[in-house]
């Protein structure tokens, strides 16, 4: 889905942005390069499993907080294209940080295989999300009221 929105070298591009740290691009482009060499030794095809995580963990639905008299009201709506992406991307590498594998290219090659499977942190993200959204379904008639 995400692939057909965007190229696959813009997907590449945001991903090495969102596993920067301080500037240091060479050294995220290096990580993302030897995670999809891992996953090339492992006998999968690394472009696949990249794009197959990005797709499993990107959610469809967001929850915006509202303020209706003195409550707060959950309002599920659509996500765009690009703030799927960005949430992906954001869970996937905070998904691969909380591993436990001794380099960081590791860790982001098996979270990436994980989340191909439909396993790992992101996929319980976008699912938590999901439910929020689903328990807030019956506040939707109230999406353009202030």
């Amino acid at each position: 889905m995400l692939e057909q929105e965007h190229s696959q070298e813009y997907l590449k591009k945001r991903f090495v942005a969102a596993l920067m740290r301080g500037g240091k691009r060479s050294t995220a482009e290096n990580i993302f390069s030897d995670a999809l060499a891992l996953l090339k030794e492992q006998g999968v095809k690394p472009q696949t499993v990249f794009l197959d995580a990005l797709n499993h963990s990107a959610p469809l639905l967001e929850v915006v907080g509202r303020k209706r008299g003195r409550a707060k009201v959950l309002i599920p709506r659509p996500v765009s294209s690009r703030k799927r992406l960005g949430l992906a991307l954001k869970w996937i590498v905070s998904g691969a940080r909380t591993r436990t594998e001794s380099c960081m290219s590791e860790r982001l090659a098996y979270e990436l295989l994980a989340l191909s499977k439909g396993q790992g942190n992101a996929i319980r993200k976008k699912m938590a999300l999901h439910q929020l959204a689903f328990k807030n379904r019956n506040n939707t008639s109230l999406r353009g009221v202030r």
